[in-house]
């Protein structure tokens, strides 16, 4: 994968601020694993789903997500969160990796990334 791929992850509706599509504004916690997620966090390989193929797949199964946003692979590396191409449960899938840290440092992390993914701005928004 190359550095300058997108890692694409679905915003669920509970973590957006804002009542219009265009004036969300989305938490940290899009970026911080839950206990089920074993501190690896679910994001799609944009080298192979584009923002909207990804939002597509998450959502066919009756998964909600607001929209897509995104952080590139160099990102998570300089923030010194390896990136796993594990391509399960899905091609195409990998897992942002908080293994080791504390949860005080995976907050400051995913607050990173935040803001990472908010100046790069949503790669799709769903239509209401």
């Amino acid at each position: 994968m190359q550095e300058d791929s997108l890692l694409h992850r679905q915003v669920h509706p509970s973590f957006v601020q804002g009542d219009k599509i265009s004036s969300q504004v989305f938490t940290s916690q899009v970026f911080k694993p839950t206990p089920k997620d074993d501190n690896l966090l679910s994001v799609y390989n944009g080298e192979i789903f584009e923002a909207e193929e990804s939002y597509e797949h998450y959502t066919e199964d009756g998964k909600k997500s607001v929209g897509t946003v995104s952080v590139s692979r160099k990102e998570c590396d300089s923030n010194d969160l390896p990136v796993n191409l594990d391509n399960d449960p899905f091609e195409g899938h990998c897992s942002i990796d908080y293994s080791g840290l504390s949860n005080k440092d995976i907050s400051k992390k995913a607050k990173k990334l935040k803001a990472l993914a908010t100046e790069r701005g949503w790669q799709y928004q769903a239509s209401n």
